[in-house]
């Protein structure tokens, strides 16, 4: 609801401006009850004084569970994790030692979250309810390409069909780490909803759009790793393995771009990456093997110059703040 209300000039030097009188007793505000006002550009946001401590710690209770199979429990558990939600409170009849270890295992998939109780309920609480750094976040998942990457190569130089179960793990640890960039995307998008922090909240945002391509930079590789040790062919290999070092090299390029908000950079990336991808273009030929890794490698590209482009806009938009 929005109300209209007149400025009054006070002892010739202030301002006053009532307050709804619902919104006084809704609160349970009296006289002399201190107010928090933020103040960003033309915008006040203002809040009695321990409401954002209440906001700190979301609560959610779900009686009896729809449905009892894994997928479902995974998808129903990963989707309130995502909400940001900091404990979550099962009840269900059919609570039963296998239900909670099933339940078990998909907490253990996520970071910062256990289960604290598990008796005649669950419950899952987040250990850490203060604010984990998306952007910390985010740059955790730009070194598990680079490791992922050079993982690879070292298994080509080698052909070290045992490096495949590393690159595994690295794939299952990046997937963590987006569902938790998301998990405080959802977070901060409530925090910055005033209209004063749309700048933030559009930033906020483009880290998840962020998070999501290297996320599936990830499955590409780890969708080549299956392909690169099946070839047979020398000159096949060592083409797949000419374009994975030119992506390495154009990857650490366009996350330095993004993270440092570098114009030039983040142009020289998105051409070196159309130049690479060009290429693979024109080089699609050979056998099924050779395609498919070289079709990976090209989604991968595809996407690396995605956050180049997205890095290029971040750079533009905080240039025109500075003039501002």
């Amino acid at each position: 609801m929005m109300e209209t209300r007149k400025l009054q000039l006070i002892g010739g030097s202030s301002y006053m401006v009532s307050l709804p009188k619902d919104w006084v007793k809704a609160n349970e505000l009296s006289q002399g009850d201190e107010i928090i006002l933020e103040v960003e550009d033309k915008v006040i946001t203002l809040y009695p004084k321990g409401f954002k401590d209440g906001l700190k710690v979301s609560r959610v209770e779900i009686e009896n569970l729809k449905r009892y199979d894994e997928k479902f429990l995974r998808r129903f558990i990963y989707a309130l994790y995502i909400q940001g939600i900091d404990e979550i409170f099962i009840t269900d009849k059919n609570l039963n030692p296998r239900l909670i270890a099933k339940i078990s295992e998909i907490v253990k998939s996520l970071i910062g979250i256990e289960i604290i109780d598990a008796s005649d309920k669950v419950v899952i609480r987040c250990l850490t309810v203060t604010d984990f750094d998306v952007y910390g976040v985010v740059r955790r998942m730009t070194q598990i390409v680079l490791t992922m990457i050079h993982t690879l190569l070292e298994a080509i130089a080698k052909n070290d069909r045992s490096a495949i179960n590393e690159i595994k793990n690295l794939e299952v640890d990046s997937d963590r780490l987006y569902l938790l960039a998301v998990r405080q995307e959802h977070r901060l998008v409530r925090e910055f909803s005033s209209p004063a922090r749309w700048n933030e909240l559009r930033l906020i945002l483009g880290i998840r759009t962020v998070a999501k391509l290297i996320e599936e930079i990830l499955d590409n590789l780890e969708n080549f790793s299956g392909y690169i040790l099946e070839l047979r062919d020398i000159k096949e290999r060592d083409s797949l393995n000419k374009f994975l070092q030119r992506l390495s090299d154009a990857f650490e390029k366009t996350s330095k771009a993004y993270f440092n908000s570098d114009l030039e950079l983040s142009e020289d990336s998105i051409e070196f990456l159309e130049e690479i991808e060009d290429e693979m273009i024109r080089n699609i030929e050979g056998t099924a093997q050779y395609r498919l890794g070289l079709e990976s490698l090209l989604s991968a590209c595809r996407h690396m110059k995605s956050i180049g482009e997205i890095a290029l806009n971040k750079s533009v938009r905080e240039k025109l703040k500075m003039i501002d």
